[in-house]
């Protein structure tokens, strides 16, 4: 606003054309103004401060003479930080999803690259950040963008005359995709914006920069940020200085300090204007091609038709001041009770330190009943009552009970993952309008930008001996792929980015199929446009994993996994085909965060194990040729169950099935596989190795001492066998019939 009767100072050395007066008066007086003004606004930032304090568990310092508690219930912090470990270990990833069957393996890259920029940008911890916004203030706002972090370096490198020179090049610390918490009270939204989506999406925003004039010439100076060559004419300064449309806001009386506003706005026009201090450095259509307000809103209670939500701070307030209220009395009578207080005579000359309470203290007096302490009786259960009352509150309010966060140990893993998402309801419902809101909004913005800047690569002059044949030919390959800018007569080689892959290699063939091939350690792979730029118009959808995100404990977890490996295994074991008894025990391996290929058998140790294995094949093959021809073999000596399996498996083909029930060749057979099986189980159980006979008996060589008969002399037919086997493997009746 205007000083009356002063001329503006900054004029006299910034005289800013027609269309820069204009500009500056349509920010600074329509737009600003009315976002600082507006109903909704005054009415959140009125507030803004004491939630924080309240949150913070700011307490009013107590002069030299007060004595009465100023302690303050961790109520508030207690709700918020429970409300937020739940929410951080809930926020799911954005899924990208092709809107073509011809962008289905572009999409697979896209979500490699979004993956990639997630973890380098710490979004994470920026969610983090927006969130705790969310929960203490009600409404969390971030700005995602692409920033490129560039400085010059000097190499310092010695010439031919043997002198140090110097040659400049340019560094970049950072150059990706960036989400960044925005303060509230530095943010101004549309007055009639609802929020960034929908019939009432914001029309325009500005975000305000509070910067020292160092920092704003080292970033603003330069052809990109100074569009009118003005940087040169802003100057700091508060109140001492007079400006005709900016007026210095509080906290920037400091003559060192500079106000920047980013005027940001899709509706009337597509613009952004960058001004300082009453300068105009930019006014240019925004430059990133989603044409969107780059900005996205967290709510954790929301407001339908108010952009700021409510916060759990605003939730407790009433229940945080009565609960601080009573327990500073409790404190402040507790404290009474040890600090007494005492009746005292008029006539008694005592001074007040007399009657402090110290060891061995002493207080003069004539007559004892002339001073006396006063006494207090027992705290009424009714303020217990009061604070319970209030621990209630709060959690009908809010909908979380810290004290009800720790889990029981009894009961399956399910259960308690089931009993946790139960008490957790009101999470699962911030979960979902952060999902819908917030997630989504800088997901979008974010794959526009990939899609923008990942495909616009970063030019790097080609060095080297000019004319060499090292030179040219490096020049000719470039060229040949497309890499090659001629720029001034001075070659450049195109650079596209590289990411990397965590236990994945991926490759497109010849008809632009994608392949992802599982690895160990780290992969690199060159992101050329055409593997993640779509064909389909609009580019790509965002869907999150639909159904409930609760999420239980690495213990529980860990319990959980086991109980399906009890379940499965049997299956897995018994019946071929059904499940991978590797995958299971990889399952549980991954569940204790310890790496499967660190406990798998070395590779000359398993092909060893295979030697032994086809030997033990082998062996048994010669053996049912000697047995079939009625020659008694003993049970073999440390006989594997794939040697045995070779065994029953003969006894199931047609040469054995065709003997006649009276044959002698069946008993050979059943007492050399019984064996077998009795001398497995026993080395399972810890026994002597080697061969046993049917009854359980083992013999020095292995060899049998006969077999018990059937009734009437008969030996155990082959079709009774699975009913012996079972039996041994069951702890059942281990004679032979």
């Amino acid at each position: 606003m205007a000083y009356p009767n002063k001329e503006p100072e900054i004029r006299k050395i910034y005289v800013p054309s027609k269309k820069e007066l204009e500009t500056l008066r349509f920010v600074y007086r329509e737009r600003f103004m009315a976002m600082k003004e507006s109903d909704d606004r005054t009415k959140a930032e009125r507030n803004w401060d004491k939630w924080e304090k309240q949150w913070e568990g700011w307490r009013v310092e107590r002069g030299a003479d007060q004595w009465q508690s100023n302690h303050v219930v961790p109520m508030t912090i207690s709700v918020v930080e429970t409300a937020l470990s739940e929410v951080i270990d809930q926020t799911p990833r954005p899924i990208i999803l092709p809107r073509g069957s011809e962008d289905i393996a572009k999409a697979r890259v896209m979500q490699h690259i979004f993956d990639y920029t997630w973890e380098v940008s710490d979004s994470d911890l920026a969610v983090y950040n927006v969130m705790k916004d969310a929960l203490i203030f009600g409404t969390g706002i971030a700005q995602e963008y692409y920033w490129k972090d560039r400085r010059m370096v000097q190499n310092l490198r010695m010439g031919k005359d043997k002198k140090e020179e110097t040659s400049e090049r340019e560094e970049f610390d950072y150059d990706d995709c960036y989400m960044e918490v925005v303060k509230l009270q530095d943010f101004f939204i549309d007055e009639k914006a609802r929020g960034f989506t929908g019939p009432y999406a914001a029309r325009d925003c500005i975000r305000r920069y509070i910067m020292s004039i160092a920092d704003f010439r080292l970033f603003f100076q330069g052809e990109i940020w100074d569009q009118f060559n003005n940087v040169k004419y802003v100057v700091p300064g508060g109140d001492t200085e007079y400006y005709e449309f900016y007026q210095p806001p509080k906290g920037i009386h400091d003559k060192d300090d500079v106000e920047v506003l980013w005027y940001w706005s899709k509706k009337p026009d597509d613009r952004l204007v960058i001004m300082a201090n009453d300068v105009v450095i930019v006014d240019r259509p925004n430059p990133y091609r989603h044409k969107q307000l780059p900005f996205a809103r967290c709510v954790d209670i929301k407001r339908v038709h108010r952009f700021y939500g409510k916060g759990e701070a605003e939730l407790l307030e009433s229940n945080q001041d009565e609960a601080n209220t009573l327990r500073r009395m409790i404190l402040d009578r507790n404290h009474l009770d040890i600090d007494k207080m005492f009746l005292v005579s008029n006539r008694l000359n005592l001074s007040d330190e007399d009657l402090i309470a110290r060891p061995h203290g002493m207080i003069p007096v004539d007559d004892v009943n002339a001073s006396k302490p006063v006494e207090y009786g027992d705290i009424p259960r009714s303020v217990e009552l009061s604070l319970k009352h209030l621990e209630d509150d709060t959690t009908i309010s809010t909908g979380i009970n810290p004290r009800a966060q720790a889990l029981p140990t009894a009961g399956t893993a399910t259960e308690a993952a089931i009993l946790k998402e139960s008490t957790l309801k009101r999470i699962r419902m911030k979960m979902w309008l952060i999902k819908k809101e917030f997630l989504t909004q800088i997901a979008r913005i974010r794959i526009a930008n990939i899609l923008q800047f990942y495909s616009q690569p970063r030019l790097e002059q080609i060095v080297g001996e000019k004319g060499t044949q090292q030179y040219e030919s490096e020049l000719q390959r470039l060229a040949s792929q497309g890499l090659l800018i001629m720029d001034q007569g001075i070659p450049f080689k195109k650079q596209y980015k590289t990411i990397p892959i965590e236990g994945k290699e991926l490759s497109f063939d010849t008809k632009g199929q994608v392949s992802e091939k599982s690895t160990r350690g780290t992969t690199f792979f060159d992101l050329k446009p055409e593997y993640f730029l779509p064909v389909a118009r609009g580019g790509y959808d965002i869907r999150f994993e639909a159904g409930s995100t609760i999420q239980i404990s690495r213990p529980l977890m860990q319990s959980k996994d086991l109980e399906l490996y009890d379940r499965l295994i049997d299956l897995a074991m018994n019946v071929p085909g059904s499940y991978d008894p590797l995958k299971l025990g990889d399952m549980i391996l991954r569940s204790y965060e310890k790496n499967p290929d660190d406990y798998k058998i070395d590779e000359e140790v398993a092909a060893q194990g295979e030697d032994r294995l086809s030997l033990s094949v082998d062996i048994a093959s010669m053996e049912n040729a000697q047995m079939i021809k009625g020659i008694e073999v003993p049970a073999t000596a440390e006989a594997s169950p794939a040697h045995t399996r070779v065994h029953l498996a003969f006894m199931d083909g047609e040469q054995f099935q065709g003997l006649p029930n009276e044959s002698p060749i069946i008993g050979i057979f059943t007492q050399h596989v019984v064996g077998e099986y009795i001398a497995q189980e026993t080395r399972a159980q810890g026994g002597v190795g080697g061969a046993a006979t049917p009854n359980g008996q083992v013999t020095q060589g292995g060899a049998f001492q006969g077999v018990q008969n059937r009734p009437g002399g008969a030996a155990a037919p082959a079709s009774r066998l699975g009913d012996i086997l079972p039996a041994l493997n069951t702890g059942g009746n281990r004679n032979l019939p």
